[in-house]
């Protein structure tokens, strides 16, 4: 109640059930031929009751019907999480600042406690089905050789236990269901392994030396991993937790008009500053904002600032599809049955190709006003100007929040460049 600093908890729901998978396969294996084996299957599994850790004291929405802390000389009967510059409470009271930002900290259901404060709940759902095959040609002419597909879809409202829920809004867990972060709906690789053959006659000088050579190779191709464009400055979720939202990953909706599809620009997004393009397209992604004096008046009428949480998106965009060849020249020499020469040439990332990292998708929205914007012009709109979404007089003066910059543009890549070693080995 004095505006200090609230206590920041984490605790571990006493009446969690333990979790727990449902696995199921079925696999159909046949050999058409001795060397030849192939081998078709689904695999499957559900998992419930998976640990997610819940903000359990998300700010509440009040209003002048549902106050908090009704009764009291701290009751508050609006939700806000910035403080207007120049502008007052329908009321006719001030703006409050708490710790946390607008009235946040009177509108939790434990006074004193953090919003942010988390409980590891054991309500999560996850699936997972794919679709698996394999062929292989044992070693036969001198030849053997491998390819596998997997076709597969994996899916949750929180992938893998961490200290923050790496969902949307914490309070809606089933809003936040889709890809799991480490999805990869395609994966094909190929193996091989070439015994170089000698015409030299067996156990001679010749056959010692252009003799034992093998070419062994693995290629791997595969769908990137989903991501979400997310926002931790406060321009998403503010009514609940100002600009203090660092829980949860507060998803960036697009805009009206946008698909998934139709906000990508079809570019890697990479070599951005010799003519490349960004992979996504900036005007397609907005803020979901709240209307003043919208949810029923516990918006102040005087505050068009505030945002609540979107629905879904999560994880609906995927990184650049990557792409892997390796390749190992094997020579090997045995004399006298019991010692072994092995030399090996190995080349990794055989042709050199860039496999490229999630592009930009932390965005910094609110960097003009941060908690307290000033009070806008009449019929001015606090959306970006000049990046596509709507304002009106755009680009005139009052824009609240900054375009996405940075957005869909990539600053890493993932594994090393081509890489060529070589090694020698003798075993007694």
């Amino acid at each position: 109640m004095s505006g200090g600093q609230p206590i920041s908890l984490g605790v571990y729901d006493r009446a969690n059930k333990l979790p727990y998978t449902m696995n199921y396969t079925f696999d159909i294996q046949w050999q058409p031929r001795a060397d030849l084996a192939i081998e078709i299957g689904y695999v499957g599994n559900l998992g419930r009751h998976q640990v997610i850790p819940v903000p359990f004291n998300q700010a509440q929405i009040a209003s002048p019907t549902s106050p908090t802390l009704a009764g009291g000389p701290n009751i508050q009967s609006y939700s806000y999480g910035y403080n207007v510059g120049g502008a007052t409470l329908p009321d006719g009271t001030g703006y409050l600042a708490n710790y946390e930002g607008g009235n946040v900290d009177l509108r939790v259901p434990y006074i004193g406690y953090a919003a942010e404060s988390i409980k590891y709940v054991a309500a999560g759902v996850d699936a997972y089905n794919a679709l698996q095959a394999h062929v292989e040609k044992k070693m036969s002419h001198d030849i053997q050789v491998g390819a596998s597909y997997t076709y597969s879809h994996a899916l949750d409202e929180q992938s893998g236990l961490g200290l923050f829920y790496n969902g949307n809004n914490p309070l809606n867990l089933r809003g936040s269901y889709g890809s799991s972060d480490y999805d990869r709906t395609h994966v094909i690789d190929f193996t091989y392994v070439f015994k170089i053959p000698t015409f030299a006659k067996q156990n001679s000088v010749a056959d010692k030396i252009i003799g034992g050579w093998s070419l062994v190779g693995l290629t791997v191709l595969q769908s990137g991993q989903p991501y979400s464009v997310i926002d931790f400055s406060g321009a998403i979720g503010s009514i609940y937790y100002s600009t203090a939202d660092g829980i949860t990953n507060p998803i960036v909706p697009l805009a009206k008009g946008c698909t998934a599809k139709s906000a990508l620009t079809h570019a890697s997004g990479a070599w951005t500053p010799s003519g490349g393009q960004p992979a996504l397209n900036a005007a397609c992604f907005t803020l979901p904002l709240l209307d003043a004096g919208g949810l029923n008046g516990a918006i102040p009428t005087s505050d068009p600032y505030e945002t609540g949480f979107t629905t879904g998106q999560r994880n609906i965009f995927r990184q650049s599809f990557q792409k892997r060849a390796d390749a190992s020249l094997v020579k090997e020499l045995s004399f006298k049955e019991k010692y072994n020469f092995k030399y090996t040439f190995d080349v990794y990332n055989l042709t050199n190709t860039a496999s490229f990292d999630v592009p930009g998708n932390e965005v910094s929205q609110n960097q003009n006003y941060n908690a307290f914007p000033g009070a806008l012009p009449t019929g001015v709109s606090p959306l970006p100007t000049g990046c596509g979404t709507n304002s009106v007089n755009s680009p005139g003066p009052g824009g609240l929040y900054s375009c996405p910059s940075g957005l869909g543009i990539v600053q890493h890549t993932i594994g090393a460049p081509r890489q060529i070693q070589m090694s020698l080995g003798f075993q007694f």
